[in-house]
């Protein structure tokens, strides 16, 4: 089960590829917002999408119900998604990461083209910071 922005539930089985690609946006979002929520919903969240875990899992170790998880995971997909579309943190983040990839990749063309000039060792020094910008934001 994973929801969407529309509050939406995909099954784990039968929908598995959905399912994939829903976690995967959940992780990212969760990675950026999920210190906004509460440290209870926060724990039952990152069980389901990063631990994999059952509902019945989930409810067992808190002490609630099927249902119950079912809620709070269904709220707080919905409520990522909405600071993502508020936000659009994750948006930047990944546009930066591809713009500080571009950047490394041709500077890295241009050292190779320009091999043993000034010029070549400055393209050089541009890629290998660019590589290290995007070191430091993964």
């Amino acid at each position: 089960m994973s929801t969407g922005k529309d509050g939406k539930i995909c099954s784990k089985k039968a929908d598995a590829k959905d399912w994939l690609a829903e976690a995967a946006h959940l992780s990212v979002y969760f990675s950026f917002y999920g210190e906004l929520l509460g440290e209870k919903t926060k724990q039952i969240f990152e069980d389901y999408v990063a631990n994999d875990m059952s509902l019945a899992e989930i409810a067992r170790e808190y002490g609630l119900s099927r249902q119950g998880v079912y809620d709070v995971v269904k709220r707080c997909g919905a409520k990522l998604y909405e600071y993502e579309e508020c936000l659009h943190l994750a948006e930047r983040f990944q546009r930066m990461e591809e713009q500080a990839e571009s950047i490394r990749s041709e500077a890295a063309r241009l050292a190779d083209e320009l091999a043993d000039s000034p010029a070549g060792e400055r393209a050089g020094r541009i890629a290998r910071s660019a590589e290290d910008l995007i070191g430091s934001l993964q």
